[in-house]
């Protein structure tokens, strides 16, 4: 369907004849052949998708088929795509002259005209007609419920008076046409775009001259934007001032909307698709406040001040402690543009375009608030690291954290029989800590060969604190136990007969038994029974060779 042809046709038809648009579709025209004081021949035409290659469909009303019976038209018969629908109603006009023989009043050129049809050429840039208007005609016709302009009942749209005074050459008006004023009418080409204008936009007149106006645009139930037309010089491309809001979202409109960098004088477009083509790049505010919607949904949150896409976002973590972010949705099915303090990047530990939700991001399927998930948890788990590597720090000594591969090492000492051990133990934490539990492992676990006993005992330790593992769990408690452990298995044998207990009591060398005894110089530990016979046959410690103090004689 060529709309701009449909557009001409139905300018060149207004202009000698009365008729409008129903319901505002250009593709659909009603009005009047011709008229006598007794009663109105009324047609309606429909454009479909074959047009101009194919007429346009004919519905006659009962006033034409009692005069005319089987209707055909010449003009309509043998149609070609240059032919011009006005000369198959005049054709018509005519017919039904002829028929309730009234004396033709056609001029000469009209008669011509229905000889040789006139055909579509360059002139017709350049002709001023008038458009159907848009509002004089009721929803899609039908013959039980409508009413008709002849019903003179009606005064919908005319008086009694404007009725009686219609002819076959008068261009009729709405009364409420907004757009033509008694004392100054706009040319007709203005009058055509101010029309197009009016069906779809609420606007309003600027001052004594109609082609300039502000149009108001409504993207949701909050937003509204006011855009300023001068369109006095037609068809010269428009003097439009847009809101600092549109131009912070479009940069310069007159290079990003198509219809105003490549307009043409010569073949211009329709004021209207300049709003049609903004409409729609300003639509995606409506996106932009649903994702907006849903950030907010789930943190605390608030606009940035002069920005209709950013967000200033509230992170909240142990301690009560807050960070923030802005993310800007600008961009928009695109992923977001996040903006991170110092303080926050060091907590995440990687770029925002490292994120998985960012890497991931599929367009029109993906949402902002999946970005800021994964930030909001990166600073949960990385601050409930911190945290508990302070928890750590008050208990144990050695403590080493990798962020880069986010292991912990952790050192603890113990005794064992005649040797010291230091246990070294390597802690690996998921990507999900501490949704999911961490890796712990024994690194010198070769050194334990030798104490079958606390190896299996450290292993039993992991297994059942890892059976109750919750994300409230923490390593602390983890070390705790393994802590323990160790001191439930670490053990002193005596330095002269390397045994745990006593030969001579049968208590154990530790414990609250009183059978110890520790020589001042070298810190070895005896049994009681052992030390004693040691210093009364040697007089010296059996480990380092040196005289106790008299006291321990």
């Amino acid at each position: 369907m060529d709309k701009q042809r449909i557009l001409k046709e139905a300018q060149i038809i207004a202009k000698e004849f009365s008729f409008w648009m129903v319901s505002g579709n250009i593709a659909h025209l009603y009005g009047y052949v011709y008229e006598i004081p007794e009663k109105k021949f009324e047609l309606e035409i429909k454009f479909d998708e074959t047009f101009p290659n194919n007429p346009p469909q004919l519905l006659y009303h009962d006033e034409i088929k009692e005069v005319l019976g089987e209707i055909q038209l010449e003009k309509h018969k043998h149609w070609t795509p240059e032919s011009k629908v006005v000369d198959i109603i005049k054709e018509l006009k005519l017919k039904i002259q002829e028929a309730i023989q009234i004396p033709k009043t056609i001029t000469e050129e009209e008669l011509s005209s229905l000889k040789t049809s006139e055909k579509f050429d360059d002139s017709l840039e350049t002709e001023e007609y008038t458009t159907p208007d848009l509002n004089a005609y009721p929803p899609d016709y039908q013959s039980e419920d409508y009413i008709v302009p002849s019903d003179t009942n009606n005064n919908l749209f005319y008086t009694e008076q404007a009725s009686a005074d219609l002819s076959e050459n008068y261009d009729v008006k709405s009364l409420d046409e907004p757009f033509f004023d008694e004392t100054k009418q706009l040319n007709l080409e203005l009058s055509t775009e101010l029309g197009l204008i009016q069906q779809e936009y609420a606007y309003d007149q600027k001052g004594s001259n109609a082609a300039e106006i502000n149009v108001y645009i409504t993207i949701t139930l909050t937003k509204t934007f006011i855009i300023s037309i001068d369109f006095t010089h037609y068809p010269e491309r428009p003097v439009i001032t847009f809101p600092d809001e549109v131009k912070k979202i479009l940069r310069d409109p007159y290079r990003t909307l198509n219809t105003l960098r490549e307009w043409s004088s010569k073949k211009p477009p329709h004021i209207v698709d300049v709003l049609h083509e903004l409409e729609k790049k300003l639509f995606f505010i409506k996106e932009i406040e649903m994702q907006s919607k849903r950030i907010a949904g789930e943190y605390q949150s608030e606009k940035i001040p002069g920005s209709l896409t950013a967000l200033k976002v509230h992170l909240m973590t142990y301690g009560f402690k807050e960070y923030t972010m802005v993310i800007d949705l600008e961009s928009y099915p695109n992923p977001p543009v996040i903006d991170l303090s110092s303080e926050l990047q060091q907590i995440i530990q990687i770029s925002t375009t490292e994120l998985d939700a960012y890497k991931n991001w599929k367009e029109n399927e993906s949402e902002p608030v999946e970005i800021v998930r994964e930030i909001s948890w990166l600073v949960d788990k990385n601050s409930r690291i911190n945290f508990e590597i302070d928890l750590l720090k008050d208990h144990y000594k050695n403590i080493k954290y990798e962020p880069s591969t986010a292991i912990l090492h952790v050192e603890m000492k113990g005794k064992m029989k005649t040797e010291d051990l230091t246990f070294e133990f390597q802690i690996n934490l998921p990507i999900d800590y501490p949704m999911k539990m961490p890796e712990v492992k024994v690194v010198n676990e070769f050194e334990l060969e030798a104490h079958e006993k606390i190896k299996n005992d450290l292993h039993a330790s992991f297994d059942d604190f890892f059976k109750e593992w919750t994300p409230f769990s923490y390593l602390v408690d983890l070390f705790n136990l393994i802590s323990k452990k160790i001191f439930e298995v670490s053990v002193v044998s005596c330095v002269i007969c390397h045994k745990i207990e006593c030969p001579s009591c049968s208590k154990k060398i530790a414990g609250d038994n009183n059978c110890h005894a520790e020589c001042p110089h070298c810190e070895k530990h005896y049994h009681l029974h052992c030390w004693q016979q040691t210093v009364k046959s040697f007089g010296k410690c059996g480990f380092c060779l040196k005289t106790p103090p008299p006291s321990m004689m």
